[in-house]
Formats: C-alpha cells, structure tokens, sequence
C-alpha cells in the first residue's frame, strides 16, 4: 500500500516522464534536447525521493508496536544545524571552476570537500552516540579537536603570512620598515593587553581579534590588486657574460661581492695572479707544483679558487669553448679586491679538442697570461 508522501512522488515522477516524452516529439533541435535531459533528470530525482518515502513508509509509526514512542524518528533529539553541507557545496563547486581555470583551485576544493564529508561524518555519528547531547559534544571535540586545531593555526598562519607579505611587497622600502614596525608594535601592544586584562570576556577577545584579521585581509587585497612595487633586478655574471671579458670593475655585478671562500669540497685547483703579473695554478694531488694547465674530468662539477695578488680588483675569466653553432660558454667571478679570493665551479661535457675556441682560465686584460683547461 503507497503512503501518501509516496503517490504524491509518483505522480510528479509520472508527470515529468510524460512531459519529457511530450517535449521530445514536439520541439526539435538544442531546445528539444536540453528540455528533455531536464525532464528526464526531474524524474529520476522524483522516483529517487518516492522510492526512499516509500522504504521509510511517510515515517508513520504503527500505533500497537511495542515501545514505539522510544524507538521511532520522532522521539529522538533533533539534530543540530550544520554548516558543512554549505561548506561541502562550496567545496563542489570549486572543483568545477578548478576543472576548466587552475590545477591549484581543483586541488584546494577537493581538499575542502574531503574535510566537509569528514567533519560532516563525525559530527552526525556523535550526536547519535547516546541520548546525552553534553556527551556527543564532548565526544565530538575528543576526536576532531586533534586535527582541527593545527590544521586551522596552520591556515591562520598562511593567511597572516600572504596577507602581510602582500602589503609589504606593495610598498615601497621605506614605507615596508614603517609597516613592519607598527605591525609588530600592535601585535606586543595586544598580548599585553590581553595579559594585563585577564578580566576581558572571551567574546571580547574573539571580536578585537576579528576585526584585526577583517582590517589584514583588506589590506592585503587591497596590496594584491594594486601589484608589487618594481624590484630593480641586478645583473650578475650569469645573465651578463660580456662582463667576464671586459677588465677593471662593473659597479653593479662587482658592488657588494664576496671576497672570501668557505671550506669547500672538490677543489681542483688554486689559481693565483701573482703580484708580477703571472697566472699560475696549484692543482690538488701536485704539491707546490706550478702548472699552466689543469686537467679536469669529463661531466665532472669541480672548484677553481681564485686568489688576486696584485693591487688592483681582477676576475678570473674561465672560457669553457665554442661547440657547433652555439656561442661560446662563459663564466667568471666577481672582482676580487687585493688579497682577496672567490670561487668558480666548472662542468664540462665535451672534450676540449672539439671546440672551436681555447678551453683557458685568463684574466681580463692578461691575454698573454691563460692556464688551459684539458678534457679528455
């Protein structure tokens, strides 16, 4: 026997199937085939919703079974709101927006919805958990709280992190110092106040905090949509290669540079310029041997110490040659002042004999002066 809440999801189950068919036959074309899936979708949710009314019979309770009133749907404690159906919609529809923009939005929202039906999951077996709605709160908290409360100081640091480097990336140098100093004065300014204050309700706490995290978010859009600042970008041997065969000192590659070495591994060799104007080097394994050339293995990484004796700032120049059509491969350091020293690592790939140009070490302005580099 159908219930009541059972016929009347029938019939709209019946009337959405014979609208569909009714719609099928008399409208044609990308009209005709949207109004029809529409139709058929309604359908099945209706016969889905008549199918689970009829299973659970309307929820009507026969009135001579025994200790009914203690057992039906009715005379259980309701079950308390819950946002993370809303949370978990969210989360759907991030997944479908990530589908067609960014990996990283699809990645987020699935992480969101996995939460949701976690959080949602628990949340509706601990409040069926015993008839004491104290308890299930407790229990709740027992299991979730573990997790909750890192992953969400982890997501409260991140915020905090992007908000204000998003602020101070905005902001000019001096601007950034200012803002970094009353940041950090408001923030020694709050924990002593809500130190020296331990009569503050917990409310009032919650809502100074609030509206600091409100006035952040804002301020870190705000930076966001108006971009960075223009970072002057410095140049360096690396992306300016001419100015390893140019003598005398670049004022932006060269300013500032370092002019010691730290211990370092796999140090080859220690090229000297010395104060008459000779380029030697001491290789590893030689002694006190001074040599002009410097055997290095193939496809190997190895350390070239440079040490300027003269007195004046010199780079050692390192011309790894020219391979096919490609331009010639250069590397070198920055000057080194009198008495100074740097370091230069070199990889080569292919044997010297296959290049068009000398493999050497010189230094700018020292043609004359070159220690060759041999690869088998």
């Amino acid at each position: 026997m159908f219930t009541t809440g059972s016929k009347l999801f029938f019939g709209a189950t019946l009337l959405s199937c014979a609208g569909a068919v009714v719609f099928a036959f008399s409208a044609g074309g990308p009209t005709g085939i949207m109004g029809t899936v529409g139709l058929v979708t309604l359908a099945s949710v209706f016969g889905f919703l008549a199918g689970i009314n009829y299973f659970n019979r309307d929820g009507n309770v026969p009135a001579m079974e025994q200790g009914v009133q203690h057992t039906s749907a009715a005379a259980q404690w309701p079950v308390g709101s819950s946002m993370w159906p809303l949370v978990g919609a969210v989360g759907v529809a991030g997944l479908a927006i990530g589908a067609v923009s960014k990996p990283v939005v699809f990645k987020v929202a699935l992480v969101v919805v996995l939460a949701a039906v976690a959080e949602w999951m628990v949340q509706g077996w601990s409040e069926r958990a015993s008839a004491d709605p104290q308890y299930n709160a407790a229990l709740r908290k027992r299991i979730l709280h573990p997790l909750e409360f890192p992953i969400l100081g982890a997501i409260a640091l991140a915020f905090v992190v992007y908000s204000f480097s998003s602020i101070l990336l905005g902001a000019s140098k001096q601007t950034g110092l200012v803002v970094f100093l009353v940041f950090g004065a408001l923030i020694a300014g709050g924990g002593f106040l809500f130190a020296s204050k331990r009569s503050l309700s917990r409310s009032t706490i919650v809502g100074v905090c609030g509206i600091a995290a409100v006035a952040l978010l804002g301020a870190g859009v705000a930076s966001a949509m108006k971009g960075q600042r223009e970072i002057e970008v410095h140049e360096t041997t690396a992306t300016n290669p001419e100015v390893c065969l140019e003598p005398g000192v670049d004022y932006h590659i060269d300013e500032e540079a370092s002019q010691d070495v730290s211990l370092k591994s796999n140090v080859l060799a220690n090229v000297y310029l010395q104060a008459d104007g000779d380029l030697v080097a001491f290789v590893s394994g030689y002694g006190n041997l001074e040599k002009h050339e410097i055997p290095v293995s193939r496809s190997a990484t190895v350390g070239i110490i440079f040490h300027n004796d003269t007195g004046q700032p010199q780079r050692l120049t390192a011309r790894l040659g020219t391979y096919g059509d490609n331009e010639e491969v250069i590397k070198c350091t920055t000057a080194v002042n009198s008495g100074k020293q740097s370091y230069l690592d070199l990889k080569l790939t292919k044997s010297n004999a296959a290049s068009s140009t000398p493999v050497v070490l010189q230094v700018p302005g020292r043609d004359d002066q070159v220690i060759q580099i041999l690869v088998p």
